[in-house]
C-alpha cells in the first residue's frame, strides 16, 4: 500500500512539473553590452505551446498559448500599414513542412489580416517607398505543394505514376489585397539531382502524404535591385533569383556553387538575410545547422555566421562565426535556427531545436544566453526574435 501511494504521488508530481508553461532561464547577462528589447519565441513540443514574449530578465510578459490555432511559428513584431503589429504563422505541421496561414495581429492580439494558405518556413512583411513616394507593404511566404513526378532515377518505383515530390514556392504577396505579385517554383528551376537528401522515411516519395522534400525552402530575402535570395536546406545552397523572370543568377554553396568558399563551409542552413550590399560586395547572415535530420551523422556544430560574398571575384569568405555556449558538449541543431543583426552590430541567435537564445557583440563576445522550456523537455522554437513590445494584454 505504501509503495502504491508513493508511485501515485510521484506520478502526480511529474504531471504537475510537465504542465508548467515554458520559462526562460537566463544564464549570461552583460547589461552594459546587451541591446534593450524583448524576446519573441514560439516554443513547440511542450505543454502550453504557443507564442510568448519575455523580458531580458526572463520574466514572461505575454503568454499566448491557445490564442492561435494549432502550431505557431515565426512569432515576431512587425510593421503593417505603418503601425507596429505582431505577425505569426498558425497551422499544422508534418514531415518538416506545414499547412496553414500567416496572420497579422493588433495590439490586443486580435487577427486583423489573414493571408493566403502557406507553409511556415517564411513569413516576413517588408516596406518600400517607390519613386513617386508611395508606401507599400509586401509579404513573403513559402508554399510546399506535393506533385507527381517520375522518381525512378532516385529509387522510387514508377508503377502507376506513383512518385511524389514537393514543389517549393516562394511568393511575394500584397497583404492588403492578397494578390500574388511574384511566384517562384523550385521544380521549374532546380533539378532534383542538386539535393543531398534522398527519398527516405516520411519523405520517401511513394505517396502524396510522404512526398520527397528534395529542396526544402526555408527563407526569402529581397535585394535592393529587386532580385531575391532564397535558402534551400536540402541542397545546402543559397540562390540568387531574378526578380524579373525567376531565373537563377548564381548559386552559393551546394553541388553547383558559382563561388569559391574560402576556408569555411555551411550545410543545411536556415535564415539567410542581407546585412548590407555595396557594389560587388554582399554581406549575409545565416544560421549554419551543419546537420540535417535526414542525413547522418552531423558534419559539425551549429553556429551563426556572417559571410561576405564578392560577385566580381566569385569568392565568399567568413567574417564572423558565433558559437553556442554549449559547444563543448556538442550542439548540432537539427531543425530551425535564426540570426538577427540588431543595434550596435550585436547578433541575436535563436538555436532552433537546441532550446536557447544568445546575443553576441559583433566581434563574437557572448553577452547574453538563456534557455527555455521545462528542463529535460524537447522544447524548440523554429526562430527567435528580439524587438519592441507594447500593447498585448496577458
Amino acid at each position: 500500500m505504501l509503495l502504491t501511494t508513493l508511485v501515485v504521488a510521484a506520478c502526480h508530481c511529474l504531471t504537475a512539473v510537465a504542465q508548467v508553461p515554458p520559462t526562460l532561464e537566463v544564464t549570461t547577462y552583460d547589461k552594459s553590452s546587451v541591446v534593450p528589447g524583448f524576446i519573441y519565441l514560439a516554443p513547440n513540443t511542450v505543454p502550453f505551446a504557443g507564442p510568448y514574449v519575455f523580458d531580458l530578465n526572463g520574466t514572461t510578459v505575454f503568454k499566448g498559448a491557445g490564442k492561435l490555432s494549432g502550431t505557431v511559428h515565426d512569432f515576431q513584431p512587425c510593421v503593417y500599414q505603418k503601425k507596429q503589429r505582431f505577425c505569426a504563422w498558425q497551422g499544422t505541421t508534418a514531415f518538416g513542412y506545414g499547412s496553414g496561414q500567416a496572420v497579422i495581429l493588433d495590439d490586443q492580439f486580435k487577427v486583423i489580416k489573414a493571408l493566403p494558405a502557406s507553409d511556415y518556413h517564411e513569413f516576413k512583411i517588408v516596406q518600400a517607398i517607390d519613386a513617386q513616394g508611395q508606401y507599400s507593404d509586401t509579404a513573403y511566404l513559402t508554399v510546399y505543394t506535393p506533385v507527381r513526378r517520375d522518381l525512378s532515377a532516385f529509387g522510387v518505383p514508377n508503377e502507376n505514376d506513383q512518385g511524389w515530390v514537393i514543389d517549393c514556392h516562394f511568393r511575394a504577396v500584397d497583404p492588403v489585397s492578397n494578390k500574388v505579385i511574384f511566384d517562384w517554383s523550385s521544380l521549374d528551376h532546380v533539378p532534383l539531382s542538386e539535393s543531398y537528401v534522398r527519398p527516405t522515411g516520411g519523405i520517401n516519395g511513394y505517396s502524396q502524404r510522404s512526398a520527397w522534400d528534395y529542396f526544402h525552402l526555408d527563407s526569402v530575402a529581397r535585394l535592393s535591385g529587386g532580385d531575391y535570395l532564397i535558402s534551400s536546406r536540402h541542397t545546402s545552397t543559397i540562390y540568387r533569383i531574378s526578380g524579373k523572370d525567376g531565373s537563377i543568377t548564381w548559386r552559393l554553396g551546394g553541388k553547383s556553387s558559382d563561388f569559391q568558399l574560402q576556408d569555411f563551409s555551411f550545410d543545411s542552413q536556415h535564415d539567410v538575410r542581407v546585412v548590407s550590399s555595396t557594389g560587388d560586395t554582399l554581406t549575409l547572415s545565416l544560421f549554419d545547422n551543419e546537420y540535417n535530420t535526414f542525413v547522418q551523422p552531423p558534419k559539425g556544430l551549429s553556429s551563426g555566421k556572417i559571410i561576405e560574398v564578392n560577385t566580381a571575384t566569385k569568392t565568399a569568405r567568413l567574417l564572423h562565426q558565433y558559437d553556442s555556449p554549449s559547444k563543448d558538449i556538442g550542439n548540432p541543431s537539427g531543425d530551425g535556427g535564426s540570426v538577427q543583426v540588431i543595434a550596435k552590430g550585436n547578433v541575436f541567435i535563436g538555436w532552433g531545436s537546441d532550446a536557447q537564445v544568445t546575443e553576441h557583440t559583433a566581434d563574437g563576445r557572448l553577452v547574453y544566453a538563456a534557455r527555455f522550456g521545462v528542463p529535460g523537455s524537447s522544447a524548440n522554437s523554429y526562430r527567435a526574435f528580439k524587438g519592441p513590445f507594447t500593447g498585448i494584454q496577458k
